[in-house]
Parts: structure tokens; C-alpha cells; sequence
């Protein structure tokens, strides 16, 4: 069974989904991980690439509770579309009242998310949780995942809020780690003053590399960007593995992440510019 990790924040938008794509695009083992995006809010990544409802989160979700306790868990994989570049995204709905749906049931039937299943050597699982409020189907989610990342802005506001929630948070999801976004600075600091296990590094605010990830834009090296570095560092961190290049993947780096501009150009909004990664910036 692969790996999952959840990303989430209390509110304040630090850049969740973007953050999770990111990881999922640069997940450093062969097999390379898969995005589920199961935020109660509703989703993004859809209306950003243009992608049909289906197959999605909500057929995942209702896959679950067909499901008997002899069957095998659900595999989010079955019910993923591939960006241009090759990231398999199990997108959610964009609205709040179906998105809620799903997610309560995954909480209810399937909490673990785990691509490929039960077999062992599949995919990682990144989880884009969205906001996480306590005692909910989301931070249900977050408690069942073998990392939990709460995403913060280096900002007063959203680390008070994360100090106040702490002894909430560390009772309920084991495997907690804060995650830093924007800033710069050791975050020890931040790590005294909300009490909770903070990452030594920190997600740049990076633009370029998230317009690239909307779909919006394109780059020429997206894995020498400052977001995609972070990323690659953060999973390092999680996985326990040495400072280094990755190990070998089955397909070149850049292949991994979504091409911009493979994408037709959004009605009333910018369209991609540019070529695929590999060509001019």
C-alpha cells in the first residue's frame, strides 16, 4: 500500500492544492504518486484544466460504499484523470454541497485513500484536504493519513490560529507536521511559539510555478523552480531518505507535471503560452 499524505490549513488560503500538486507532480519513487483532491469546499482543479465531472471524487466516494467488507479497498487511481504531462488527478466537484457528500463518505467508508489499493509498491497519495475545521469528515481524513501537513502563512494571524488549535490537533491526527508557506528565516521560532512539530524548510510563494500548475503558464525546467525544490525537499523530509538527487522514476521529471501548454486557452481568461516543459519558457 503507498504512502498518503494529507495537506490542509485552518483557513487563510496558504496555498493548499497548489502545494499538493506540486508534491504529487515530484514524488521521488518509481511509482510516483497520484492527487486526490477531497476538499469540502469543492475543488479547483477541474475548472482550472477544464476536466469532466467524471470519473472523479464523487464516483471514488460512491465506490466506497458499494463496497463490503471483503472487498478490497477502493483505489483512488480507478478514478483519476491525467493532466497533460502525465499527473493521474482524482479531482473533486467544485461546489461545497456535493463536495461535502464525498467526502463524508470517504471519512465514513474509505479514510485510508490509498492508490493501487492494498497492493504493495503503488503510488503515493497526496490529499488535498482544503480547510480543516475539528471533529469533521475532513479532519477524519487528515488523522487516517501517514502524514498530515497543516499549510501556514507566515503570518500572525494564521499562527495564532494554529497555536489555539494545537492541543486539538495533536490529539487527534498523530502524524501532524506544520508546513510554512511564504517567509524566510529558520522556523524554529515558529515551531516554539505554536508548540507543534513545524518542517525545517519553507514553501516559496512562487508564482510562475503556480500559474504553470493552474494551467496558465508554462516553463521551460519546472523542477528547477523554487516550488518544485521545496516540494522535492518536504517528501525528502517525509520519506526519511538522504538529501540528494531522486532515485531513478520511470519517465523524465518534466513529464510529470502538468503541461501548460498542451491546454486550450481558458474562455474569458488567459490562455497557455509558450511550450510544453522541454521547450521555451
Amino acid at each position: 500500500m503507498g504512502r498518503t499524505t494529507a495537506l490542509f490549513s485552518l483557513g487563510g488560503a496558504p496555498g493548499v492544492t497548489i502545494t499538493a500538486m506540486a508534491m504529487a507532480a515530484v514524488w521521488p519513487e518509481q511509482a510516483g504518486a497520484a492527487l486526490v483532491e477531497a476538499d469540502a469546499s469543492g475543488g479547483d482543479i477541474g475548472a482550472w484544466y477544464r476536466l469532466p465531472a467524471s470519473p472523479g471524487v464523487t464516483d471514488l466516494a460512491a465506490a466506497t460504499r458499494r463496497r463490503t467488507a471483503a472487498d478490497p479497498p477502493a483505489d483512488p487511481l480507478t478514478f483519476c484523470q491525467t493532466l497533460p504531462g502525465g499527473l493521474p488527478v482524482c479531482a473533486g466537484p467544485a461546489s461545497a454541497d456535493p463536495a461535502q457528500g464525498a467526502v463524508q463518505l470517504l471519512a465514513t467508508n474509505s479514510p485510508k485513500l490509498a492508490a493501487g489499493g492494498a497492493a504493495q509498491g503503488g503510488p503515493a497519495t497526496v490529499v488535498d484536504l482544503g480547510r480543516l475545521a475539528p471533529r469533521t469528515p475532513t479532519a477524519h481524513l487528515a488523522a487516517n493519513a501517514d502524514d498530515a501537513l497543516l499549510l501556514v502563512s507566515d503570518d500572525l494571524a494564521q499562527l495564532r490560529r494554529v497555536k489555539q488549535s494545537a492541543a486539538a490537533l495533536a490529539d487527534s491526527i498523530g502524524a501532524l507536521r506544520v508546513v510554512v508557506v511564504g517567509g524566510s528565516g529558520p522556523t524554529s521560532e515558529i515551531a516554539s511559539v505554536v508548540e507543534l512539530p513545524v518542517w525545517s524548510g519553507r514553501i516559496p510563494l512562487d508564482t510562475r510555478s503556480a500559474a504553470f500548475l493552474r494551467g496558465e503558464a508554462n516553463l521551460r525546467r519546472p523542477q528547477r523552480r523554487p516550488l518544485f525544490k521545496a516540494a522535492l525537499a518536504l517528501i525528502t523530509t517525509l520519506l526519511g531518505a538522504p538529501a540528494g538527487p531522486p532515485p531513478a522514476r520511470p519517465q523524465p521529471i518534466a513529464q510529470r507535471y502538468p503541461a501548460a501548454a498542451e491546454q486550450p486557452p481558458a474562455a474569458g481568461g488567459p490562455g497557455a503560452a509558450g511550450a510544453a516543459p522541454g521547450g521555451q519558457p
